[in-house]
């Protein structure tokens, strides 16, 4: 069953919440609880003490004066209670409390000098404490103090503490939740925001993502961007392939059409015109290919892939005996679709090799990008000594949506397939003079 992130987060956080203060609170209530006893033996300590310091000895008897001790030894059902015994239960002396109450102290076996605590359990629950001396020319010699005390304030108190305290962490863990569902709300919003303009995306009520976004969505929404922008560039260069196509065919159509009217042909006529819709056809299915960025792809070394390029071309035109001279920078390279580069520099050194008259030049840099001096471009410059490419041409042949019926003859009609890819990537493409004296073409990709 698939659950929001929001149900999971919120979910995981409570559990180690609650554990948390489970475990906190169960500590707390122990520390509580034992820091109570304690406090109860120190109290019973003390009345031991305080008996200790009342004792008499008469004759080698020892004895208690009246009213000399703790005032609740003297008061009936007050929950302290004392007595003075021999180690053997003969007793010499019990508190009034314990009298009227009928406490029954627990016959214990001390070392002296040492505390015996211990808690009794039974109808009325007691903590009891113990403690043995040698009393000299005494009779009895081993004398035992014993004290008693209920449970049930200390208990009481223990009960109204751990009540406080589990009201206390489950009103905590509810705020805390509460402040959590808040918190996950806000910082999931612009996920949810996301999620939305996606959906908007999808029914055509917008073209592209917002640009408020946190630093951490900045890449998501941008690649989305950028995978709308693709699909929307996509159908828009089919549909002008398409149509570029139709009307492109439509005069060498027509010219065959009437040309196989004539009961002689024009055989070098209809060869023309079928070179010419080859070409087109070619040309716009190239141009419908261009794939471009739909997010940054893998860096790919130009220099490696010219140098592929360039041993076909040396096999290719072999018989033009071309000298080829190459300057690469090592570890060039520029992200993207290894294809559309391929296409791109395959089509650029395919017009130098057809159009050079015996030397081709191949340099590629790093460069300063020609608009921010801070960013840097793969720059690409292919040099020939060929005709060149005449200036009014220039713009022609690089200008989008220029047909290829539209494109002379002899100027490479992939120019404008690659003047297209490399403005999808954000790069451009120069046309000038080399110092060859032929063309210079500039290739430049961020």
């Amino acid at each position: 069953m698939k659950t929001s992130i929001q149900k999971r987060l919120l979910g995981t956080t409570t559990c180690v919440l609650a554990l948390f203060l489970a475990i906190t609170g169960f500590v707390l209530d122990r520390s509580f609880q034992s820091s109570v006893v304690t406090g109860a033996e120190e109290q019973m300590r003390l009345v031991i003490y305080s008996l200790m310091g009342a004792v008499e000895e008469i004759d080698g008897r020892l004895s208690l004066p009246e009213g000399v001790t703790e005032p609740r030894l003297q008061q009936p059902d007050s929950g302290l209670y004392a007595r003075v015994s021999s180690d053997i239960g003969e007793v010499v002396w019990t508190s009034p409390s314990a009298v009227t109450t009928a406490v029954d102290f627990p016959l214990v076996d001390t070392v002296p000098g040492d505390f015996d605590f211990l808690e009794t359990s039974g109808p009325l629950p007691r903590f009891h404490l113990s403690y043995t001396v040698i009393w000299e020319d005494a009779d009895p010699e081993r004398v035992v103090f014993s004290t008693a005390s209920d449970q049930q304030p200390y208990r009481a108190t223990i009960n109204e503490f751990r009540r406080s305290l589990w009201i206390g962490l489950g009103a905590a863990t509810l705020i805390f939740v509460l402040a959590q569902l808040l918190a996950l709300r806000w910082g999931l919003l612009p996920l949810r925001t996301m999620a939305e303009e996606v959906h908007e995306l999808e029914a055509g009520e917008r073209e592209s993502l917002s640009d408020s976004y946190p630093r951490e969505l900045e890449g998501l929404a941008e690649n989305l961007d950028r995978f709308v922008a693709h699909e929307q560039r996509s159908r828009t260069r089919y549909r002008n392939a398409l149509e570029d196509l139709a009307h492109s065919l439509k005069t060498p159509l027509a010219v065959v059409r009437n040309s196989l009217l004539d009961e002689t042909p024009d055989k070098s006529l209809l060869s023309e015109q079928l070179d010419r819709m080859q070409t087109t056809v070619t040309h716009q299915l190239t141009k419908a290919s261009a794939s471009g960025p739909v997010v940054v792809g893998k860096s790919v070394l130009l220099g490696e892939l010219v140098a592929r390029l360039l041993r076909a071309l040396d096999t290719a035109y072999v018989d033009r005996g071309i000298e080829v001279a190459t300057d690469f920078t090592e570890g060039v390279a520029a992200r993207g679709d290894e294809r559309d580069f391929m296409e791109m520099l395959g089509n650029l050194l395919e017009n130098a090799f057809k159009y050079t008259s015996s030397r081709v030049d191949v340099r590629i840099s790093n460069a300063p990008h020609r608009d921010d001096p801070e960013r840097r471009v793969a720059l690409v410059v292919i040099e020939d000594d060929g005709p060149g490419i005449a200036e009014e041409l220039r713009t022609e042949v690089l200008g989008r949506g220029k047909r290829a019926d539209e494109i002379q003859s002899g100027q490479g009609i992939g120019l404008a397939v690659v003047a297209e890819l490399v403005g999808l990537y954000h790069g451009w493409l120069e046309i000038g003079v080399s110092e060859l004296g032929g063309a210079r073409l500039e290739l430049a990709l961020p």
